[in-house]
């Protein structure tokens, strides 16, 4: 039977392996495609900047100083800081950048003051003394926290204790 030439039944049958393998191919370079542009439209969201600071507090000058330790330069015109004694928020909180305001004693440091640059770079410490009307007051030995935020995100934290 060798050498005869393929009839029929026996012809269809040495085709169907080719044709299987061209099925595959397609169906592989179909998925993939589908992958391709699934994994192309997902946005990755931008995170945003990571920010480090380091506080200071001193109880016998009820002084709080807070340095932009490392992260992009800040706008403090932007941005809200909250100050917690022990757990327990300020009274009144230093409305950043600001010049003699209720709850502080004189004008603040560097770029928290308004007649300063606001811009806050790395490297420049910010502060300002609180004033015996605002409480709680500073203690040797309590937990100061100083939250950096904007627009209701934290930008960066900073605990120290008072000396």
């Amino acid at each position: 039977m060798v050498g005869r030439p393929l009839t029929g039944c026996a012809r269809l049958r040495s085709i169907s392996p080719v044709v299987g393998v061209i099925a595959l191919v397609a169906l592989t370079v179909c998925l993939g495609t589908i992958v391709a542009v699934g994994v192309g439209s997902v946005e990755i969201g931008t995170e945003s900047p990571a920010f480090g600071f380091e506080a200071t507090a001193e109880s016998a000058t009820d002084r709080i100083v807070l340095e932009h330790q490392y992260g992009d330069e800040i706008d403090v015109s932007t941005i809200d800081v909250v100050v917690t004694v022990d757990g327990e928020a300020l009274a009144v909180q230093p409305p950043v950048p600001f010049f003699q305001e209720d709850g502080f004693r004189g004008g603040p440091t560097g770029p928290f003051n308004s007649r300063a640059d606001s811009r806050w770079g790395v490297g420049e410490r910010a502060g300002f003394r609180l004033a015996s009307t605002n409480a709680p007051t500073i203690d040797p030995g309590d937990e100061i926290v100083v939250s950096v935020e904007r627009d209701g995100t934290l930008l960066g934290q900073a605990s120290t204790v008072a000396e």
